[in-house]
């Protein structure tokens, strides 16, 4: 019994006789919804392997951005300017008084 409803199924005579042609429609309905779910599990995996590769990103940017920070503090110090100018060769000397405020009289 099991053999011949393998046969019929594999053979195509389950469709010739009419039995499912009669629920076309919900076939067709239930093969919709399983593209529909296959489409819809790729697109959420493709979303988040593009999530994780930006905050990857992210993280990268955001050490490279300190590290130049760190830099930067440092190398803005009034002693590493005087020592970098005297590693240069050049003849800069540093103010003697600190700076003024000019005041225009208006007419």
């Amino acid at each position: 019994m099991n053999v011949r409803i393998l046969e019929n199924i594999l053979g195509g005579q389950i469709l010739a006789k009419g039995s499912l042609t009669r629920q076309w429609r919900f076939i067709l309905y239930v093969f919709l919804l399983v593209i529909l779910y296959i489409s819809l599990h790729f697109w959420t995996r493709n979303t988040m392997q593009t999530k994780t590769r930006n905050e990857e990103i992210i993280r990268n940017l955001r050490s490279e951005y300190m590290g130049k920070y760190t830099r930067l503090l440092h190398t803005g110090k009034r002693g590493e300017i005087e020592k970098l100018l005297e590693d240069n060769g050049l003849s800069l000397i540093p103010p003697q008084s600190p700076p003024t405020r000019i005041k225009l009289k208006e007419d």
